[in-house]
C-alpha cells in the first residue's frame, strides 16, 4: 500500500470514528432523556443536597466549566478539534468557579438552570467519547433540588423599585448640582457637548446615533465615537460602566468624557482646573458646590460624584411589565406574556435578568455565531474588543457588557455597534448569535419584540417615551445657611 493510500486511510477511520461517536451520543442522550421526566428523588436536607450536587459538578460539569480546565493536545487533533472546542466553548459559557467581576446577580444561576431545563450539556459528541459524563436522571433530579425550576422566573425578573426621596436638603442640593452640571456644556472645550448632547433623557437616555458626536477635530467637523452610547437611564444597576467596563462606577464613568479629546475635547486631568475656572463664574453653582462640599470646592472629584449622584435618580420604574410584576394579569397583552414565555425559554432571561433585564453581567458577541457578521455593514469599522480594552487579558476579547433592555424600544440604533435600527431585527439576530437553537419564527420573534416593548417605565411620573425637555427639568435647590 502506498503512503499516500495509508494516509487516506487515517482518515477515513477517523472520520467512521467521529460519525460513531456523534451517532452514539445521541442516541445515549436520547436515552438518558427519556428516562429523565418520570425521576423522582425523595426530598433532601439542603446541606445533603448541596453535597451531592456539588459530586456530581465535580465529577462530570468540572471537566470543561473549571477554571483550570486543560485538554490533551495529541487527543484534541484525532478528535479534529472537539476537544479543544468542548473545553473552549464551556469556559466562554460559564466557570463553575463564581468571577464576580464579569457576572453578578443570578446570572449563574439562571445559565444553570437554563442548562438543566433544556438538557443542551454537556454535547452528544462529548458524552460519546466520554462514556459516563452524561448527566443521568438521578443527577438532574439532585441538581434541580438545589436549583429549583420553580424558581427561574422569580429570580430572572423583578419590578424597578422607585427611586428614595432625598432625606436632608444637603442631599436635594447635591442631586440638583448634578442635574445642572449633567446639561453643562462647559464640561467641553466648545463649552457646547453636555453629558445630555449623547445621553438626552427623552431620547431614552441616548442620542439615537450609531455614534455620538463630540466636539469638532481638525477638519471642523464633530468626531465621533467609537462604539455607539448606552442609556443613561438605570444605568446605576450596572455591574460596571461602559461596554467594556473601563469605569467602575457612575463617578467614575462620569469622569471619562471631560477628559476625552474626541468626547468633551479635554485631555489630561489638569485640564479639570480649566473647568473648574469656568465653573466658578457661574454664581449658582459655586454657591452649589460650596454648600453641598465646603472646602473641597469644585474639582474633577466633586464634579463626578455630583454627576453620580444625579445619575443615580434616573431610573424608570411603573412599566407595564412592573405593574405585571406586581400582580396585574392585564397589564401585559396576550402577545406580551408569550414573548415573556419564549424569552425565558431560548434563553435571554440567562444574560438580560434582573430588575434592569441585563447589565450585570459581561458576555461574548459571538458564543454561536458571528454577531458582528449579521449587525454590521461589510465596510464597519469598528475597533473596539470589549472587556478586553480595559483589562488586557486574550480571554475577554469579544466580551461586551450586557446592556439592560429597560426603554429599549426608545434606544435604537442597537448593539454597541449601533448598526440596527429596527428592534424586532435586534432580537432576531440576537436568537442567532447567542442562542445556538437556530432562527426563531416571526411569531416568536414578533412577540419577544412586544414583550421588549412593555419594559418602558417612568421617569418623574411620566411615561419615559413621551417625555419633553420641560418634563426632565428639576426643581431648583436654593442652599441653605
Amino acid at each position: 500500500m502506498s503512503k499516500k493510500q495509508s494516509n487516506w486511510k487515517y482518515v477515513l477511520i477517523l472520520l467512521a470514528t467521529g460519525l460513531v461517536a456523534a451517532v452514539g451520543g445521541k442516541v445515549s442522550q436520547c436515552v438518558v432523556d427519556s428516562m429523565h421526566e418520570s425521576t423522582v428523588i425523595p426530598p433532601m436536607e439542603p446541606a445533603a443536597a448541596d453535597a451531592v450536587a456539588s459530586k456530581v459538578l465535580e465529577m462530570k460539569c468540572a471537566s470543561c466549566h473549571a477554571q483550570d480546565a486543560s485538554y490533551s493536545k495529541v487527543l484534541n487533533f484525532f478528535s479534529f478539534g472537539l476537544m479543544r472546542d468542548h473545553v473552549e466553548g464551556a469556559k466562554r459559557a460559564f466557570t463553575l468557579t463564581p468571577d464576580y467581576s464579569v457576572r453578578s446577580g443570578n446570572v449563574d444561576y439562571l445559565k444553570m438552570d437554563y442548562v438543566l431545563r433544556t438538557r443542551r450539556m454537556p454535547p452528544a459528541s462529548y458524552s460519546a467519547v466520554h462514556l459516563g459524563s452524561r448527566l443521568t436522571p438521578t443527577d438532574v433530579a439532585v441538581l434541580r433540588q438545589k436549583y429549583k425550576e420553580e424558581g427561574a422566573i422569580a429570580r430572572a425578573f423583578a419590578p424597578i423599585a422607585p427611586v428614595a426621596e432625598p432625606e436632608t436638603s444637603l442631599e436635594k442640593a447635591r442631586i440638583y448640582l448634578g442635574y445642572l452640571l449633567y446639561h453643562d456644556g462647559r464640561l467641553s472645550t466648545t463649552n457646547k457637548v453636555s453629558c445630555a448632547s449623547c445621553h438626552d433623557l427623552t431620547k431614552g437616555g441616548t442620542d439615537n446615533l450609531a455614534k455620538s458626536k463630540g466636539v469638532p477635530g481638525p477638519d471642523g467637523m464633530p468626531q465621533l465615537g467609537g462604539v455607539n452610547a448606552p442609556t443613561t437611564l438605570n444605568a446605576a444597576g450596572n455591574i460596571r460602566q461602559f461596554w467594556d467596563g473601563r469605569a467602575a462606577d457612575l463617578k467614575e464613568q462620569a469622569g471619562g468624557p471631560p477628559l476625552n479629546p474626541v468626547e468633551m475635547g479635554f485631555t489630561c486631568v489638569a485640564d479639570w482646573d480649566i473647568i473648574a475656572h469656568k465653573l466658578s463664574r457661574d454664581p449658582e453653582i459655586a454657591a452649589l458646590f460650596a454648600y453641598v462640599f465646603g472646602d473641597h470646592g469644585i474639582t474633577g472629584e466633586t464634579v463626578t460624584t455630583a454627576i453620580a449622584a444625579y445619575e443615580q435618580t434616573l431610573v424608570t420604574p411603573d412599566s407595564d411589565f412592573d405593574r405585571y410584576l406586581k400582580g396585574d394579569e392585564k397589564a401585559l397583552t396576550d402577545s406580551q406574556k408569550a414573548g415573556m414565555d419564549s424569552f425565558v425559554q431560548l434563553g435571554c432571561a440567562t444574560c438580560h435578568s434582573g430588575p434592569t433585564l441585563g447589565g450585570i453581567s459581561f458576555e461574548y458577541v459571538n458564543t454561536h455565531g458571528d454577531l458582528r457578521a449579521l449587525a454590521t455593514p461589510a465596510d464597519y469599522q469598528e475597533g473596539a474588543f470589549g472587556l478586553q480594552d480595559f483589562t488586557k487579558k486574550p480571554e475577554h476579547k469579544d466580551m461586551f457588557r450586557v446592556p439592560n433592555l429597560r426603554n429599549v424600544a426608545l434606544t435604537a440604533p442597537y448593539f454597541h455597534t449601533g448598526t440596527v435600527n429596527s428592534l424586532q431585527e435586534a432580537v432576531r439576530i440576537m436568537i442567532q448569535t447567542q442562542n445556538g437553537a437556530g432562527a426563531a419564527s416571526d411569531t416568536t420573534v414578533k412577540n419577544i419584540t412586544r414583550f421588549l416593548e412593555a419594559q418602558t417605565g417612568k421617569l418623574y411620573g411620566k411615561p419615559a417615551n413621551m417625555l419633553k425637555p420641560e418634563d426632565t427639568v428639576l426643581t431648583p435647590v436654593t442652599p441653605q445657611p
